[in-house]
């Protein structure tokens, strides 16, 4: 492949989006290999979304909990991306807001033009940044439901999306980052802190006869546990997680938007 620009195709708009499940097969940047090992999968309800990227080959962590991760299991965990947030249309392109992202914010906002390269491959090129991927579209399908959330205890944001029976959720630090988050990993003052730079979950799933099992997540002693989510009254949810030793504890959260 040698040509990144954009093609003449109608730009689809965020609307057409609305209920899909999509795997990126192909990243293309000027100057480096082409990506097609990354594995990436994009959540989108009707205006919240929740992407996570974790490249091939990456080291299984099996530590149960967040204390129990070693500095090299942070960094392994580094190496993955995942953010979720609003899908906002700006007419001629896109924009990946983020609510929740594991990585502190790069130097440009995450927009791109999306055309479709026939009924079930959608091609996005970069809006401030030279890139072409190329996307799959694995599933869709109604309803969707979509939530932001914060948590009532610690203020974090969350973001919950559902597509049919998969699902998204995001829960984020009390404070962004504040730099790379690598460089927070290797630089912190102690392994406990560096734990905290690294605590934040994206997660991705499948409801199961009303058990919401998570199956892909930034945490990856997330993996097989149930979301355990409760719904409160109209503005009111909470999920099941365990806290920093591994004790199960449930968060509560209150809706900020739909």
């Amino acid at each position: 492949m040698t040509v990144i620009g954009a093609n003449h195709a109608p730009v689809v708009r965020a609307a057409a989006l609305r209920g899909s499940r999509l795997e990126r097969t192909l990243l293309q940047r000027v100057g480096t290999a082409v990506d097609t090992t990354t594995r990436v999968v994009w959540l989108q309800a009707d205006a919240l979304y929740c992407d996570v990227r974790r490249p091939a080959g990456m080291s299984a962590v099996t530590a149960p909990c967040l204390s129990a991760l070693s500095l090299d299991d942070l960094l392994t965990l580094a190496t993955q991306d995942a953010f979720a947030g609003r899908l906002v249309d700006h007419g001629g392109h896109v924009e990946w807001t983020r609510t929740v992202e594991l990585h502190a914010p790069g130097p440009h906002a995450d927009a791109g033009t999306l055309t479709r390269l026939d009924d079930r491959t959608l091609v996005e090129h970069g809006h401030f940044e030279k890139y072409r991927e190329e996307w799959a579209v694995t599933a869709s399908a109604l309803p969707t439901e979509e939530i932001t959330l914060v948590d009532t205890d610690t203020g974090a944001p969350g973001v919950l999306v559902r597509v049919g029976d998969h699902f998204g959720f995001a829960r984020g630090r009390t404070a962004p980052l504040a730099e790379d988050l690598t460089d927070a990993i290797r630089g912190a003052a102690t392994l406990a802190d560096a734990r905290r730079a690294l605590d934040c979950e994206i997660s991705l799933g499948r409801v199961h006869d009303d058990r919401w099992l998570v199956t892909t997540s930034t945490l990856p002693y997330r993996v097989g546990a149930d979301l355990g989510l409760i719904r409160a009254g109209d503005d009111a949810v909470s999920t099941a997680d365990v806290d920093p030793l591994g004790h199960a504890v449930r968060r509560r959260w209150r809706r900020t938007q739909s």
